[in-house]
């Protein structure tokens, strides 16, 4: 419940008899001085009363806010806190004495009033009293205290589905994302291979230095960066640079040490010398 509510402002208005009754900035001020909380606390009720009905709670306070006469109760059950938190009472009156300052209750107006347990009745004293309305808007139609809980209950109900909707949506796309991710990794990690295994069989790099080329590559393909090494060649990735770099290296001369000795080769005659020996 708000620590302060507005109960009465400035102007002219038709008490709940008929008559018509006007309240000056003074007339409110006259009520918030003259109020003693501590010799005769007004209840916060429901409705009318006319004689006696259960204290919801007991005003603390009043005082002027411009020309807005400002309650502040204590004692208020949780119950009531909620309900008029939630709107659920748009509408106040306060009851005045015929002195116009004295307060002998202020009304929450709308809804059947929750049910309290071991609230006990007040007595209103007896005498002509002014009681005025105070309305934020016209209200029809309102809910009794047991609807309004079912509404509560509903609400939290679907505000907790759709928290569990939401995380199990974020859950999935995370998972996807994750197994998007591995898809890609993979694809990359077979392109940089073959990529590597043609620069082996052409003589580029030395089979022992594979898996140290692969590791560059792979970190170069996950940088996502393009740079430009040559004006009007373009943009290319980091890894796509790389491997040009390895493709213009020089045949190690490998493969050459393994070629079969008499291919293209023709076999040289011993000297005479060595003929007439054999």
């Amino acid at each position: 419940m708000p620590n302060w509510i507005e109960v009465l402002k400035k102007g002219t208005f038709t008490a709940k008899s008929g008559k018509p009754v006007s309240f000056t900035e003074a007339d409110l001020d006259a009520i918030a001085a003259g109020y003693d909380a501590a010799k005769a606390p007004a209840p916060l009720v429901f409705g009318h009363p006319e004689d006696s009905d259960p204290a919801f709670g007991w005003a603390e306070e009043f005082k002027r806010k411009g020309d807005i006469l400002m309650a502040r109760f204590k004692d208020v059950p949780e119950v009531v806190k909620t309900l008029v938190n939630n709107g659920h009472y748009k509408k106040v009156s306060i009851s005045l004495a015929a002195d116009k300052k004295t307060v002998r209750h202020v009304g929450l107006l709308g809804a059947v009033p929750p049910a309290v347990p071991g609230l006990a009745d007040v007595k209103f004293s007896e005498g002509e009293s002014l009681t005025i309305e105070m309305s934020s808007k016209e209200e029809t139609n309102m809910p009794t205290v047991e609807e309004l809980k079912k509404q509560l209950e509903d609400e939290e109900k679907a505000r907790k589905e759709a928290e569990d909707r939401a995380k199990a949506a974020e859950d999935g796309k995370k998972a996807a994302e994750t197994e998007l991710s591995a898809i890609k990794d993979e694809a990359s990690k077979t392109a940089v291979e073959t990529k590597i295994e043609e620069l082996i069989s052409k003589g580029r790099i030395l089979p022992a230095n594979k898996d140290a080329v692969e590791a560059v590559a792979l970190a170069l393909g996950k940088t996502g960066d393009e740079i430009e090494l040559s004006k009007g060649s373009g943009k290319k990735s980091l890894q796509d640079h790389f491997f040009d770099f390895l493709g213009t290296l020089p045949e190690n001369g490998l493969l050459n040490e393994f070629s079969n000795p008499g291919d293209g080769k023709r076999e040289e005659a011993l000297p005479d010398d060595l003929m007439s020996k054999v």
